[in-house]
């Protein structure tokens, strides 16, 4: 299956349909990380963060997303 998520330089392209529920899909977009998740009602959801800091752990590190997502929000 093909990542749902394509960076253009038009933009960002999702696939919601090749989405698997509940799991966060991202990429890095005009110096930002944008995350998508499609929910249990098939309903798409688009974070963006544009902390430097943020982004570039991410960056460093896109395996532990979510553990850096966790780490910041509670700063």
């Amino acid at each position: 299956m093909e990542y749902p998520v394509i960076v253009e330089k038009d933009g960002i392209k999702i696939k919601p349909e090749d989405m698997i529920i509940d799991k966060m899909y991202y990429c890095v977009y005009d110096s930002k990380v944008y995350i998508f998740y499609k929910d249990e009602e098939n309903l798409t959801h688009c974070y963006e963060v544009d902390d430097a800091k943020v982004v570039q752990e991410i960056v460093d590190n896109p395996d532990n997303l979510e553990d850096i997502l966790l780490k910041h929000s509670k700063e």
